[in-house]
């Protein structure tokens, strides 16, 4: 068949690449093989010269939002391209609806394509716009179903305790495919802790820092260590995934304070001392730091505004539907605080105490479970009892100690709370500047559950950490 001469006419080509890191690696489909062929391509044809190399590296076919895609169709709408070409046509989509979007752009501004290794593509006529249509749509349900394949790798090998990742929070470090503590991992511990004391993430990592030579940034301490369920060893459903760094117990009350702090307004002129840690004891919501206007005024005197700091519950304020109404001033919660924080504290010792003795218990009962299964095990080895009753006896032993609830060994104890509420400790905090007082607060409550008022009268039930 007698080829058509090609048109004098110069067309302006622009050349696509997409390499996705699976295919790259699996197929050798690189970026330089794509941007080789391409100008070669361009080169073989007199009426064409190259208009500009479009790379968008280790991006999805299904996704249409790419940095140099979105570059490439701002120039075909300002009519800089007269002609696209691509090695396949899985480097310009895999989703056909969105194959279908760009074709109607690309139509619109009088912009052509061409697949270099698929040459039969042909959307100059009907029945080649429809054979692309099909071919679109096998191409996402492949691209679809390699997705699913991948997830169904991750899940399996997090089921396993093997890592999908080579990236592992600071304190873990990876052998044989698994996460395991490393060197770092008491030091990491440590940070947890003072930080659960201080209350402070930029205290905890200039102590990291100082301490152990360790440097991170206040960001990725929080990311990556604080807000990480691995270093409870759980991860996605696998409660066994990897070594625990911290109990549940203190990973539960960073996540209580982190939320505490994301509820404090940012850019607010005052600091109200309580804001995140007061909550409606009626629907559960936070109570807002807002401010309440008095107009004062004398006998033959000018009368005199004051702005006082106070709260209100968020569900009432915005729509009425709480019982807890109107607003509290800080100065009045601050009072009943000081007046109550004693009692409440020696309360909390003695429940402390009780759960205290629980566990101990249960410790207890764990050692003499474990004793018995030393002694089976030596009974065994000793042939006086069979195969059979070794396993059926050691199953029951074990059923009974996987049962027993799990020690959880909480370095934040009440004592800590005693030495920063000492005998006379008022005058103390009297003493302390706004900045100071919140610190103080926060170093000693979770949480302060506040009821509706009943006969001008409210509840203040501290939650201590």
């Amino acid at each position: 068949m007698e080829q058509k001469p090609e048109s004098k006419r110069l067309i302006n080509v622009a050349v696509y690449i997409r390499v996705s890191s699976e295919e790259q690696a699996e197929r050798g489909d690189s970026i330089r093989d794509q941007k080789e062929r391409g100008i070669s391509y361009i080169k073989k044809h007199k009426n064409m010269i190259l208009q500009d190399i479009y790379l968008d590296d280790g991006v999805s076919g299904q996704k249409i939002d790419r940095d140099d895609f979105t570059r490439l169709m701002n120039n075909v709408k300002n009519e800089r391209i007269d002609l696209i070409v691509f090695t396949k046509l899985d480097r310009w989509f895999r989703s056909l609806r969105h194959y279908l979007n760009t074709q109607a752009i690309l139509e619109k501004h009088h912009a052509a394509w061409t697949a270099i290794d698929q040459p039969y593509f042909d959307t100059s006529t009907p029945y080649g716009r429809a054979f692309v249509a099909q071919s679109m749509t096998w191409a996402e349900l492949e691209a679809q179903n390699g997705g699913v394949r991948v997830s169904d790798v991750f899940r399996s090998k997090v089921a396993h305790g093997e890592v999908i990742t080579g990236k592992v929070p600071r304190g873990y470090e990876i052998q044989d495919k698994r996460m395991v503590l490393s060197k770092e991992a008491p030091a990491v511990r440590e940070a947890i802790l003072y930080f659960l004391n201080h209350n402070s993430m930029n205290h905890a990592v200039l102590y990291l820092k100082e301490q152990y030579g360790i440097v991170m940034t206040v960001q990725n301490f929080k990311q990556s260590i604080l807000c990480n369920e691995k270093i409870t060893g759980r991860y996605r459903g696998n409660e066994h995934y990897c070594p625990r760094l911290v109990s549940d117990d203190i990973f539960l009350k960073i996540q209580q304070i982190l939320n505490q702090n994301r509820n404090i307004k940012s850019g607010q002129k005052y600091p109200y001392l309580f804001s995140g840690l007061l909550v409606c004891k009626e629907c559960g919501c936070r109570l807002d730091g807002c401010q309440i206007n008095v107009l004062t005024k004398r006998k033959n005197q000018t009368a005199v505004r004051y702005k006082y700091a106070a709260y209100q519950c968020r569900k009432y304020s915005t729509s009425k539907e709480c019982v807890n109404k109107g607003e509290i001033r800080e100065a009045k919660i601050e009072t009943c605080l000081l007046e109550n924080v004693k009692e409440q504290l020696s309360r909390y010792y003695a429940e402390f105490n009780i759960e205290k003795s629980r566990n101990t218990n249960y410790c207890a009962k764990r050692k003499q479970i474990q004793k018995k299964l030393e002694r089976l095990k030596e009974l065994y080895l000793y042939q006086a009892i069979s195969i059979e009753e070794y396993a059926e006896d050691r199953s029951k032993l074990e059923d009974q100690l996987m049962n027993l609830p799990e020690d959880e060994l909480s370095e934040a104890t009440p004592q800590h709370l005693n030495q920063l509420l000492p005998n006379g400790f008022e005058q103390i905090y009297h003493s302390l500047d706004i900045e100071q007082k919140r610190l103080f607060w926060r170093s000693i409550i979770r949480e302060i559950q506040v009821s509706k008022s009943t006969n001008r009268q409210r509840e203040y039930n501290i939650i201590f950490l």
